[in-house]
């Protein structure tokens, strides 16, 4: 990324650097086997399969986790367990994790937490110790409309996860929801917002990003433009909100738009060789950068018999890392954000997100760049540039006193 450090400073911009998150998140596809069975849910063709990781493998992950961070100071290991249902695993292998955590992290003074990805169809006393004894952080996917989330035996599992979300509020349990942006939510969106404003619950709005057998999404995927159009509606309803909720994405995308408008601090640019911020870990040990997941071209090796250091040298992670440095050098060249969002979007895109011109056929930013210049337009009309930087940042600070 030497370029942009030129032409930073030849404009007269803060110096760039090269983004070196202060964490690590692995993503862990602890078993594919779930108790439901969402329409569009990219992992349908293996749900039934039991396969799951064992403690003797989950201890060689943490081991090589370790490993690799011990020489990057600073940076935490995050580890999101992820399914499937990874709650429907038995309980025991949560505390030989943590133990092994313990053994492997703690004496190299590597900071690490657990967080879990839930549909919360089941939630069992021993469900609720497992989450104040291991977990963090609980993220419950929740979509509230569309009927797209079902049992095995096709009964809408709905009023049972809202039961269990009233559970884990009345223990006192902190938590956030995904609900997946599709074709049977996106007309809902302001509906959405308004339940997590009224429950006071942080949401995340995902719209689909992978596909598990061809033709599944073609009743539930938007297109680029249809999904800006959702997220410009819940943009304004953000913008007009007494409440401190965190949204996601559109927090991101503003604190970008707000770093660009104010011209202040380093330039941020996002390199997986450098810093990696998300890596996909499948049931096998395969690891795969955020956007290759299960590419077997692009699979950069195997955590449960090989180091990470190892892996990142290897030609899969080679290729993985040109494709991910062409796709930001297509998309984000030029960009004005450019430097206040690093270009992560298009670096870990899947190739879902990988939208282009239909006349040029040139790489396109299909969502991001459209919805933060839009931000941009509705805080510089209404004059709030400086009282969302505010928010941002008292969002933030009630962030962290949960934490």
């Amino acid at each position: 990324m030497s370029v942009g450090t030129a032409e930073g400073r030849r404009e007269g911009r803060p110096s760039a650097r090269e983004e070196t998150p202060p964490y690590l998140q692995l993503v862990v596809k602890v078993s594919k086997f779930c108790n439901l069975r969402c329409r569009y849910c990219y992992e349908f063709p293996s749900l039934g399969d039991r396969t799951a990781m064992t403690v003797p493998q989950v201890r060689n992950m943490i081991k090589h986790v370790g490993e690799w961070l011990a020489d990057q100071p600073d940076r935490t290991a995050d580890f999101v367990w992820h399914g499937g249902e990874p709650l429907l695993m038995p309980h025991e292998f949560y505390y030989e994790v943590k133990r092994a955590q313990q053994e492997f992290l703690e004496p190299a003074g590597i900071p690490y937490g657990n967080s879990v990805q839930t549909n919360l169809y089941r939630l069992t006393d021993d469900d609720l110790t497992l989450m104040r004894d291991v977990f963090d952080d609980v993220g419950v996917s929740v979509d509230l409309v569309g009927g797209q989330r079902v049992n095995v035996a096709g009964r809408q599992a709905q009023p049972r996860v809202l039961a269990h979300m009233q559970r884990l509020m009345d223990e006192g349990l902190n938590f956030g929801c995904i609900t997946v942006l599709s074709r049977s939510t996106a007309p809902h969106v302001a509906d959405i917002h308004r339940f997590f404003e009224d429950m006071d619950l942080g949401f995340r709005l995902l719209p689909i990003y992978r596909t598990g057998y061809p033709g599944q999404q073609a009743d539930h995927e938007l297109s680029s433009e249809e999904i800006v159009g959702a997220l410009k509606t819940l943009t304004d309803r953000w913008l007009v909100s007494d409440s401190f909720i965190n949204v996601e994405p559109i927090e991101g995308y503003a604190a970008n738009v707000v770093h660009a408008l104010h011209g202040e601090g380093e330039q941020r640019f996002y390199d997986k060789e450098r810093g990696e911020t998300i890596l996909v870990i499948d049931t096998d040990g395969s690891v795969y950068s955020n956007g290759d997941a299960y590419d077997l071209t692009l699979r950069h090796g195997d955590i449960f018999t090989q180091s990470l250091a190892g892996m990142r040298r290897s030609p899969t992670f080679g290729e993985a890392l040109r494709q991910s440095r062409d796709r930001v050098r297509d998309t984000c060249t030029g960009c004005r954000y450019f430097g206040s969002c690093s270009g992560f979007f298009a670096a870990e895109s899947t190739p879902e997100q990988r939208w282009r011109d239909p006349v040029s056929g040139l790489s396109r930013c299909g969502v991001v760049l459209p919805v933060q210049q839009y931000i941009e337009e509705r805080l510089t009309d209404l004059g709030l540039v400086d009282s969302v930087s505010r928010r941002l940042d008292r969002t933030l600070l009630e962030r962290r006193a949960l934490d």
